[in-house]
């Protein structure tokens, strides 16, 4: 069951990591066309800042995914050094509860506040924004299913050359 877990939250990690990479190269590519736009033809696109917020969003929901994973929260490098090695897996327990019920809180409230301004249009871009909205709902959502998944495949696994955790059953 544990391997099983820790497979199910790589695999979750490594698409999560793809996409946000592809979102940040898009990103980057929007960056550009706003920065060669104003100085190479006087003029900006205004609906590339905007487009950038909002794949920033996504960005970073998607992001937390894979840091869930990894344990590259800062809080938790920093709280769990403040203790014993010993009781770091019960602070970072203490620290998941506490992102799940924050995750929870984003879930149930994010969607509707989704739907509400699903007819809603960004002024610049005209972007729909219930896409910009979605992304807290559906991070959050991933949030706490990584999370999930951490606790049933335990909070460090030894990983082996091939990415499978060792001694996991």
């Amino acid at each position: 069951m544990r391997q099983i877990a820790f497979k199910t939250a790589r695999l979750l990690t490594r698409t999560t990591e793809i996409a946000a990479t592809l979102l940040l190269i898009v990103v980057t590519a929007l960056n550009l066309t706003q920065v060669i736009g104003r100085y190479a033809f006087n003029t900006g696109f205004s609906w590339t800042e905007e487009a950038m917020r909002y794949l920033m969003v996504w960005l970073m929901m998607l992001g937390s995914v894979a840091c869930i994973f990894r344990a590259e929260h800062m809080a938790l490098a920093t709280l769990e050094s403040m203790v014993a090695p010993s009781k770091a897996r019960f602070v970072r327990s203490a620290l998941y509860t506490i992102a799940a019920i924050f995750c929870l809180f984003v879930l149930v409230y994010g969607g509707p506040l989704a739907m509400r301004n699903a007819a809603q249009v960004a002024p610049a871009s005209g972007i729909p924004m219930i896409y910009p909205y979605l992304a807290l709902p559906v991070g959050a959502f991933l949030m706490l299913v990584q999370i999930a998944l951490t606790w049933f495949a335990g909070f460090d696994p030894i990983v082996d050359n091939e990415g499978d955790p060792e001694g996991v059953q």
